[in-house]
């Protein structure tokens, strides 16, 4: 059974990753402010789990056990309620959640990846490219950048996006958020360029839109037309069949980016199948 750590703190915390992993690779649990988040990824026997949480929240501040069966889109309340409000907290910047939805607004496991980019982005340009609810952005503002462009086809999360900078407070002066299809988007992004920053960080696999395996390629070979001789890229890729020496063959063979660190995800996702690798750019316009 789950031996999850105690936990008192508000911010958003991944307290047990079964993904890629032996034991309950089915299962992965969160505690987002005063509620436990059980995300059930295929159909199990969910009452030990359930019964185990009950307990568990008896030491802590949790008030709620909120249960998502993610093999059939069904999101309910074990004990407690489903808040009307709540924010995923990630070093003070808060990221408006909808615990409905498939995926809720927020991905714990490029924490560290939104880190260096608000250390880096300090007076500079930077594309975000398949920005969902736009986090990269909130912490690139915070880090003083000076113009940011969120590009994303989906209008919603990048509504979320927006309201995200500001229930943190964030001036948007300068920031974009396009609701273009990336891979036809090019000439338009080109208006602004060249980028200091550019941050790519695609879904898998997205039916009708983009998968990895063939799109991702498209992409990085048009880099060059929106990048100077010193723009920092960051790509990640979640793909438990790309290994990250693959990754960096792959960005290395196509581009005249090199790879120069990898960012690790949290202690907590050491399982997790996230590559994030920041590469130097060699290119001119």
């Amino acid at each position: 059974m789950l031996n999850l750590p105690v936990y008192t703190s508000q911010e958003f915390k991944r307290l047990y990753h079964g993904r890629g992993e032996k034991t309950y690779p089915f299962l992965t649990v969160d505690s987002i402010e005063n509620s436990v988040l059980v995300e059930f990824y295929e159909k199990k026997d969910e009452k030990p789990f359930l019964e185990y949480l009950k307990k568990y929240i008896q030491n802590t501040h949790h008030k709620n056990i909120i249960v998502k069966r993610r093999y059939k889109n069904e999101t309910l309340a074990f004990t407690g309620e489903i808040p009307k409000k709540i924010f995923a907290i990630e070093n003070g910047i808060k990221f408006k959640l909808n615990l409905f939805n498939q995926n809720i607004g927020y991905f714990g496991d490029t924490k560290n990846v939104r880190s260096y980019v608000e250390k880096t982005s300090k007076n500079k340009k930077v594309l975000n490219l398949f920005a969902y609810t736009c986090g990269f952005s909130l912490f690139a503002r915070r880090g003083g950048a000076e113009y940011i462009a969120n590009v994303d086809m989906n209008k919603s999360v990048l509504a979320t996006g927006m309201a995200n900078h500001q229930i943190n407070g964030l001036d948007i002066k300068n920031i974009s958020f396009r609701p273009y299809n990336i891979l036809k988007a090019f000439p338009k992004l080109k208006r602004q360029a060249p980028y200091d920053i550019i941050i790519i960080d695609p879904p898998t696999h997205q039916k009708g839109s983009f998968i990895a395996s063939k799109d991702y390629i498209k992409i990085i070979k048009k880099l060059p037309s929106l990048s100077h001789q010193s723009t920092i890229l960051l790509a990640c890729i979640n793909d438990p069949k790309t290994t990250k020496k693959d990754f960096i063959n792959f960005i290395e063979e196509n581009t005249e980016f090199k790879a120069k660190e990898e960012i690790t995800p949290p202690e907590e996702y050491k399982n997790s199948s996230l590559k994030s690798i920041v590469f130097t750019s060699y290119c001119t316009r």
